[in-house]
């Protein structure tokens, strides 16, 4: 009787092991190129996300410092997918196990373009189109994908200061883990990043791999690389994809 309640045991702690090993990440360092790849071959990419994948290739550089397993709780991933917009049933361990393409499919399926039709978004995507600024700061690809990854508040609420003269955060920032019951009225992640502030981390990052990147076999050109900072280390942010 022992024997087979010691045999059961090893089958449990092999399968567990088995199932564990099923959901490793092993950290990964990717490159905004090889990101920008995965977003244009994505089967589940839109065409608006297929067409900036440069971009993309420049915000996982800044969201994750292109690992996989990159994390800071409620956030995962080389594109930190927010945990609410998982797929049902999808673990964090297993979203942040999955091989980049397949992560970025994943992405691509949760993400689509749902934060494209916010005020702010559409604010800033004409205001590029026409070479304007909103206010004194001129709008770059990079504060676009800030903007899509914080998702329509704190993207509407910077935008709205920056129309109003005011910082891109406003006069008083509030960040965002300080108004949990009211985040509709934040203007900062919780790492205390605007879309201006992260949307120049990103766009470095876009512009120091615009000589191996493409969209669409066309190679992408740096924006505004004069005016944008060199790329940190890269940390996970608090996004708020909704």
């Amino acid at each position: 009787m022992l024997a087979r309640f010691l045999q059961g045991a090893m089958f449990v702690l092999v399968a567990g092991a088995q199932m564990a090993s099923a959901q490793t990440c092993t950290p990964t360092s990717y490159s905004a190129s090889d990101i920008a790849a995965a977003v244009a071959a994505s089967p589940n990419a839109n065409s608006a996300l297929k067409g900036s994948s440069c971009t993309w290739g420049g915000a996982g550089r800044s969201e994750s410092a292109g690992n996989l397993c990159a994390s800071n709780g409620n956030n995962f991933g080389v594109l930190q997918l927010n945990r609410s917009n998982l797929p049902p049933g999808v673990t964090p361990a297993a979203y942040m196990a999955e091989p980049l393409q397949q992560q970025v499919n994943t992405w691509a399926a949760q993400v689509g373009s749902g934060n494209t039709s916010s005020t702010g978004y559409q604010t800033l995507a004409a205001a590029q189109s026409s070479g304007q600024s909103i206010g004194a700061t001129p709008v770059t690809s990079g504060m676009m994908a800030a903007c899509f990854q914080f998702g329509p508040a704190i993207c509407n609420n910077d935008v709205a200061a920056l129309q109003s003269g005011q910082t891109c955060g406003g006069a008083s920032p509030i960040n965002i883990n300080n108004v949990p019951h009211n985040q509709g009225s934040a203007t900062t992640d919780g790492n205390g990043q605007t879309i201006c502030s992260w949307g120049g981390n990103i766009q470095a990052n876009i512009n120091s791999a615009a000589a191996t990147c493409t969209n669409g076999g066309v190679q992408c050109a740096p924006v505004n690389s004069a005016a944008s900072p060199t790329p940190p280390v890269a940390a996970p942010s608090d996004i708020v994809v909704s």
